[in-house]
Formats: C-alpha cells, structure tokens, sequence
C-alpha cells in the first residue's frame, strides 16, 4: 500500500522535480525510521490513553489490585530491573582485541600486530556473579517501594470511607437541626417559646449546612489523594465501598516480630547490600590476578634482510608489585561490617516499633468499642430525650443544641478513632512488609 501511493506520487509529480525529490526523501525518513524501530512515530500514530475509572464501587482489594498495576511510581521503579539486567550483559563482555599497523621507512617497512588481553582466575565469573547480586537489589527496590503504595492506598482509601461517612454524619447532624428548628417555630407561633429559641435553633442549622459543605471539600480532597495513587484525574469521582472497620485484624506482637524479622524491606535490603559486598570483594581478589596480553604480528617489504616477511609473538604480564587492591579490599571489608552493624541496629528499631505499633493498636480498638457501644449511643439516646423533652416544653432549648452538639462530637471523635486504627495498621504493614489479611 505504501509503495503503490509512492508510485502514484511519483507519476503525479513528475513534472515538479521539486516535490518528487521531497516525496521521495520523506519515504525514506519514513522507512528508516520504522527500520530502526523509532518508538516517536509510533507514539505520534498512537497517543496514550488515560487511564480508565472504574465503573463500580471500589472494595480495598480491588482498590489495591488497581494501584499495584497502574501507581506511576511503582512502574518506574519497575524499570529499573532493566537497568540491572544490562549490568549482567555488560560484566559477561569480553576484552576486544587491539590491531595495530605501522609504516615506516625502515626496514621492515610494513608491520601489522594483533594483541588479546585473555582474563584468568576468575575474573569474569566473579564479575558477573556480582551483577546477579545487584539485580535482586531492583527486586528490594520495588518490594520497597510496594510498601510504600500499600500504606498510601490505605490511607487514602480510608480516608475516603471516613469522608463519606463524615458527609453522612453531617446530614444526620442537619436533619436534627432542623427538626429542632420546626419544633421551635412551632412553639414560638404558640407562644409558648420566645423568638429568641427560634434564632438559636437557625443559628444550629446554619452551622450544620457549613459544617456539610466542609465535610463534602474534605471528601473531595481525599478523593484526589486515592486517583493520584490510582492513576486516575484529580477531578474523577471515585466511589468506595467498606467501612472504617473492615480489614482491622492485626497479629500479636510474637507473630508480627516473628514476620517482621523476616520480610521488613529494610532488612532485606541490608542482607543484599552485604551479599553484594561480599561478591565485590571476591571480584577484588580474582583482580589481583594479571591479565596476560598474548600479541602475534608480521612484518613485511623487509628488502636487504635475511627475510622479506615474517611472523612474530609475545606474551606481556603485569606484575602485581605496589597495588593488589588492598585498598579495596579494606574498604569492601569495613562496608560489610558497617553493614552488618546497621542490620543489628535496623533489627532493634524494628523490635521496638512493631510493639509500639502492637500496643497502640490495642489501645485504639479498646477506645473504638467505648465509643460503639457506650458513648455514641448514650449521646444518641440523650439528644432524643432532649428534643422529646422540648417538645412538651419541659426543658430549654439550650439543653437540646448541648445535647445535640455532644453528639457531633461523639460521632466525629468515633469517625477520627477509626481512621487512626487504619492509619496505625497502614504503619504495621510497613513495618512487616507485607498485607494484612
């Protein structure tokens, strides 16, 4: 198809030389391009796409299938391997060989040499077992920077949860402020209250539609906080699904050192920095061994002499006499120790704060139940007797706005106990490197 337009261009523009030695330089861009595998022109014909929102409420788990496979800044850690990986095919090189050719007017006249650096004792073996080491660093670095995601999602998926429901408490809060308001206007056209009740209880519902419209900004802001992590627009609506509640199960203190020990990402990456040592300074040592230089030549247009042409060899050694890397070698060997020191270090800080995080979770579930079952539903219980108790006309309507405000306050320090409990078992899987069932 292409050839057959180029043809027809070329037919239709043989009478302007001009545009058929333009025809034909833009084919041959064209081809060279897609010869060299010219990724500019396939991105000009196919642009990226956004990133499709997801058509139904979002559960955590899907929420976390999603950021794993499209977080931006997981991707590019990704990457990385690939530089890694070329690394290994840079340390299984080969020496080349040298070539040289000399002219001169003395006899021989032409001389043509080859020489072959050939590497022993291992060097290259020792070279390329250090690049295997270094590419499981990128496997530590995305395991890190997983962990990362993971407490991000968690906190900004809670968070949204939390803004729903301080959206829903806030339109609970509204509708009582209301109802406290008629019942006020009822009682002011029976003469029964004074216009002063009446003003107080507008003055609730306004700071209760205030109070809503700060609670649907903040909803909004959490929202951008979970599609940046997504890789979605900040103004695409997200919906969640869940509670505040759900996933809060967290191990004792024994089981969550126990995998701490095992999979924190900080330790990990400590045992592969001191491996990696380790085969750097076998690498130094196979390096002390000379790289013999093995050359062969001929010379040529030797007038006069006992030959005209004539082959020639020598072997060449460096002699290990001041430098066998003990420099490097120390250095390697003190980095290993220093390591190894901050791998105990690393292991004492994570003792002490997965029993901090333990502990505090513990504390945080104790005060959640003292809020679900004894604080929230005395207040709730309280602004109703409130409000029935102004209704007859035997209390005032200050004892209804106290009442209803303690409630507020009540339904929000809950919400906030919550979110803290997500927030302290986001800290514990980072911590532990790993979900949390």
């Amino acid at each position: 198809m292409a050839l057959t337009r180029f043809l027809t261009a070329v037919r239709t523009r043989l009478e302007d030389p001009v545009a058929l030695v333009n025809t034909v330089i833009a084919l041959i861009a064209v081809l060279a391009a897609f010869a060299a595998g010219e990724p500019a022109i396939v991105s000009a014909q196919t642009p990226s796409a956004q990133a499709a929102a997801p058509a139904t409420p979002l559960t955590y788990d899907a929420a976390l299938d999603l950021a794993t496979s499209r977080n931006l800044g997981l991707e590019a850690v990704r990457r990385q391997r690939a530089i890694r990986e070329a690394a290994i095919r840079i340390a299984r090189q080969l020496p080349n060989p040298d070539v040289s050719f000399e002219l001169t007017r003395d006899t021989p006249h032409e001389t043509v040499g080859v020489d072959f650096p050939i590497e022993i004792g291992g060097k290259r073996s020792r070279r390329i077992d250090l690049a295997n080491e270094e590419l499981t660093l990128a496997d530590v670095d995305v395991r890190a920077e997983l962990r990362a995601v993971r407490k991000e999602l968690r906190q900004a998926f809670y968070s949204l949860v939390a803004g729903d429901a301080r959206v829903t408490v806030a339109d609970s809060v509204l509708e009582i402020s209301r109802r406290v308001r008629d019942a006020a206007q009822a009682r002011f056209e029976t003469g029964a209250a004074p216009r002063l009740e009446v003003l107080q209880a507008d003055l609730g519902v306004t700071r209760a539609e205030a109070e809503l419209d700060l609670a649907r900004s903040v909803r909004i802001a959490a929202q951008a906080n979970l599609n940046a992590i997504l890789n979605l627009p900040p103004q695409q609506a997200v919906a969640v699904s869940g509670t505040l509640i759900d996933r809060t199960s967290a191990p004792a203190y024994p089981i969550a050192l126990a995998s701490a020990i095992t999979s924190n990402v900080d330790l990990v990456r400590l045992d592969r920095e001191i491996a990696v040592e380790q085969r750097r300074a076998d690498l130094l040592r196979a390096e002390r061994t000379p790289t013999p230089t093995f050359s062969l030549g001929a010379m040529f247009n030797n007038p006069g002499g006992d030959f005209n042409s004539g082959l020639s060899g020598a072997v060449s050694v460096g002699v290990p006499i001041f430098s066998r890397n003990q420099g490097e070698i120390a250095e390697s060997i003190a980095t290993t120790s220093q390591l190894r020191a901050e791998r105990e270090a690393t292991t004492r800080d994570v003792e002490n704060t997965v029993f901090a995080i333990v502990a505090r979770i513990d504390a945080q579930r104790r005060q959640l139940d003292a809020y679900q079952q004894r604080l929230v539903p005395t207040a709730t219980d309280l602004e109703s007797l409130a409000e029935e108790s102004y209704r007859a006309g035997r209390t005032s309507i200050l004892g209804v706005l106290d009442a209803q405000r303690s409630l507020r306050d009540l339904r929000r320090e809950a919400l906030q106990v919550m979110l803290d409990l997500q927030f302290s078992l986001a800290d514990l899987e980072e911590i532990l490197g790993t979900t949390l069932p």
